[in-house]
């Protein structure tokens, strides 16, 4: 059957003009019009349009009347001039604006073609290697033919190349590698020297019998010891030492010295220290403290010194404030002194016992700048009440000190200080020793091939000459290294120092000056030559001397 478009179309728009046709009157006769109502709905479409419909009396193009419906058509024409409109009748009055529709937000994205690629782009992105992705990688056990998961990019970081890594190079390559001892390290040495000694004795020359130079055979054994813990510290060194005149026995002696320093941290603001040291030496024959003052009776022994002390206190901090208090002790002994006519010197009656008490103040202004006051407070008190000489030398000792830790930059570091001691004496014939104080320990680093070590000292010594209280002794040392190559060092040495016996007259002046050379063969031999002068002047009559001394010797080490 052939499609019915073209008549149903001509149909509706025959029904819609005369639907529409009683309003076109009533403008033209400038008359109300109907309310506007809904448009009608598809029942009514249907009702009015002969496409919804079958009742072929409502379709002209098909042989129906439309007489049979004029009713109708009248009955809505005069409802629409009257102003009533029928229920169920359509109305189209005026259409209704078009509403706008907002834009879409974010609005569509246009393509505008491929991004710009750089003629030289970035390295491809690769993870830390402590990032969560390389660590999920590394534990991953991987097939062998399976490729690792891509990383995530986490920095614009080129991939970098495993290179081979560089040997670590030694600071120290001839230093003794030491021995493990528990949790502290170990360091034995032994050395051996030969020589010769133009004044063994340290006579002068005015002296009988005149000095003699003797050939001489020197061994020196001793240990570094030092900890190697985290929270506390101990280090320890001790030196022991024998020369043997090949030439002239009897100024053979022995020397030696020693120290150790332990602190022990029971807080972080409180710490115990604990130190000790001892040193031994021999008494020179022409010295004035033994000296017979007879003429052509001379000492023909070398009296031994031996001194040994101990000091423990406590350090506690407060902030920047730094509070020590310790107690010390020292003993001191003497060897007697044995002349040649047969008679003997007790100077073993001069052995004495030294009590003290030391008290530290210091403030840390900056971390380079530490400065301190001391004060020390002892008591000595001899074996015997009276010395040889008939003198009672029990005595009490204040000295106070104050200076500074500094740190002037990496080059210059240490301590000096400076104040006045003095000492009283029991017995009222002996003068009180006094005198003013200087100390100091500075080292300079000018390269990282030379130092330079300053060192000054001021002691009150005990003394056995007759009329003296005592020596108020100045030392004042230094010491120039330079590191020729890695394994040769050359050191220039020198030294001065001041006696003034206080109650009597005498005054004593005397330098050394030397060179020595070190060289190392290997980490545990070292080769040594050493050249030194040695002078004292005084103002006494046959009390100085002058001497020089010659050594090459091995020294072994661990």
């Amino acid at each position: 059957m052939p499609p019915r478009t073209t008549k149903n179309s001509a149909a509706a728009s025959l029904a819609v003009a005369l639907l529409l046709a009683p309003a076109q009157q009533a403008r033209s006769q400038n008359l109300p019009l109907a309310p506007a109502i809904e448009p009608p709905s598809a029942a009514d479409a249907r009702a009015v349009s002969p496409l919804g419909s079958r009742d072929l009396a409502a379709d002209p193009l098909r042989g129906g009347s439309l007489r049979g419906d004029q009713s109708s058509s009248d009955s809505s024409t005069g409802a629409a001039m009257t102003g009533d409109t029928a229920p169920g009748a359509a109305n189209y009055g005026a259409p209704r604006p078009k509403t706008k529709l907002p834009k879409p937000y974010p609005p569509h994205r246009v393509y505008a073609g491929a991004p710009h690629r750089p003629k030289n782009p970035l390295p491809p992105l690769e993870a830390y290697k402590t990032s969560a992705e390389a660590r999920r990688a590394a534990r991953r056990h991987l097939a062998p033919d399976e490729a690792p998961p891509e990383a995530g990019p986490t920095v614009a970081a080129a991939p970098t190349i495993k290179t081979k890594p560089k040997p670590k190079v030694e600071p120290n390559p001839y230093d003794p590698v030491s021995v493990g001892v528990g949790s502290l390290r170990l360091t034995p040495f032994v050395e051996t020297s030969y020589g010769y000694d133009s004044n063994p004795d340290r006579l002068s020359p005015t002296s009988n019998p005149a000095p003699t130079g003797s050939k001489l055979l020197r061994g020196d054994a001793g240990f570094k010891l030092r900890s190697d813990w985290a929270r506390d510290d101990f280090r320890a060194d001790l030196r022991l030492g024998y020369v043997d005149y090949l030439d002239y026995e009897q100024a053979s002696r022995p020397d030696g010295a020693g120290n150790f320093i332990g602190r022990y941290d029971v807080t972080r603001d409180t710490a115990i220290d604990v130190l000790g040291h001892f040193n031994l030496d021999t008494q020179r024959p022409g010295a004035p403290a033994i000296s017979s003052g007879v003429p052509n009776v001379v000492v023909t022994n070398r009296p031994i010194i031996f001194s040994a002390g101990t000091a423990a206190g406590v350090t506690e901090k407060f902030n920047r404030l730094e509070v020590s208090l310790r107690g010390a002790f020292d003993r001191t002994m003497y060897q007697n002194a044995y002349y040649s006519d047969g008679s003997t010197l007790n100077l073993a009656s001069t052995d004495f016992n030294d009590y003290g008490v030391i008290g530290r103040v210091a403030y840390e202004v900056t971390p380079d700048l530490k400065p301190f006051v001391e004060g020390t407070y002892d008591r000595r008190v001899h074996d015997a009440v009276v010395d040889p000489w008939g003198y009672e030398r029990d005595s009490d000792g204040l000295a106070l000190r104050g200076g500074a830790q500094v740190k002037i930059s990496d080059l210059l570091h240490g301590e000096a200080s400076g104040g006045y001691a003095e000492r009283n004496y029991q017995d009222p014939r002996l003068s009180q020793l006094r005198g003013p104080t200087v100390d100091a320990s500075l080292i300079y680093t000018p390269t990282p091939l030379t130092t330079l070590t300053l060192r000054g000292a001021t002691t009150l010594n005990e003394t056995t000459l007759t009329g003296a209280s005592g020596a108020l002794s100045r030392t004042i040392t230094a010491e120039l290294s330079h590191d020729l190559f890695r394994n040769l060092t050359l050191s220039a040495l020198g030294s001065y120092f001041n006696n003034q016996y206080q109650g009597v007259s005498l005054v004593e002046n005397g330098y050394t000056a030397g060179v020595k050379l070190d060289y190392k063969i290997t980490r545990s031999i070292v080769f040594r030559a050493s050249y030194s002068h040695e002078r004292l002047g005084s103002n006494t009559a046959g009390d100085d001397y002058t001497a020089n001394v010659f050594l090459v010797g091995l020294r072994l080490q661990q």
